[in-house]
């Protein structure tokens, strides 16, 4: 697998960086103005599209995702045309190391068939970098987007108990599957990291 180019990973990465500010402050201003929302809003029960309760944190996550996965691909199909994917699902054998990514259409005719069990424990990064074949994951990266406390960079989420992947990081689990080093988190004004 080619390693990727560092000029373009950094070129990737800022544009991914202005993606996640761009996305913040288009939600944010869209729904509160000019400021920031409390931590007691951000623990408020809205309902989502289909109406489940969610918290309006998660709403604004979505929100923020929607906005930010637009950017990214008008700026990726500049700086990578057909190198990258957006929101790729994988399906990750943790035993065997294994890993298989699932096309789009595959992914559309299990959700049609009501067989949601088959993509229990699969990975889907926001952004995976290519050769241009979603095989061959060169980088990945997802957004997070804290309600409050933006000023602190969160950990990796771990998977909950019953999950496959119990008890490790998504990062973790991304870096193991991929066989990458190149995995980063991208946060509105704190930028890609670890």
């Amino acid at each position: 697998m080619k390693i990727l180019d560092a000029a373009l990973t950094q070129k990737v990465r800022k544009a991914l960086e202005e993606c996640a500010d761009k996305a913040r402050k288009e939600v944010i201003v869209a729904n509160f103005g000019t400021r920031s929302p409390t931590p007691h809003e951000c623990t408020e029960q809205v309902r989502d599209a289909q109406g489940r309760t969610i918290t309006r944190a998660m709403q604004l996550g979505n929100e923020m995702h929607r906005v930010a996965l637009q950017c990214t691909e008008e700026k990726l199909n500049q700086l990578r045309p057909g190198g990258f994917s957006l929101e790729p699902t994988y399906l990750y054998d943790l035993g065997s190391g294994k890993v298989k990514w699932l096309s789009p259409a595959e992914v559309d005719r299990i959700r049609r068939r009501g067989s949601l069990g088959e993509l229990k424990g699969s990975l889907v990064p926001d952004t995976v970098l290519h050769n241009g074949n979603p095989e061959q994951v060169q980088a990945a990266y997802d957004f997070k987007f804290p309600c409050v406390d933006i000023d602190k960079r969160p950990r990796w989420p771990k998977y909950p108990p019953g999950h496959p992947y119990d008890g490790k990081s998504q990062g973790e689990i991304y870096r193991q599957a991929f066989g990458l080093r190149e995995v980063l988190q991208v946060i509105p004004y704190l930028g890609a990291g670890l």
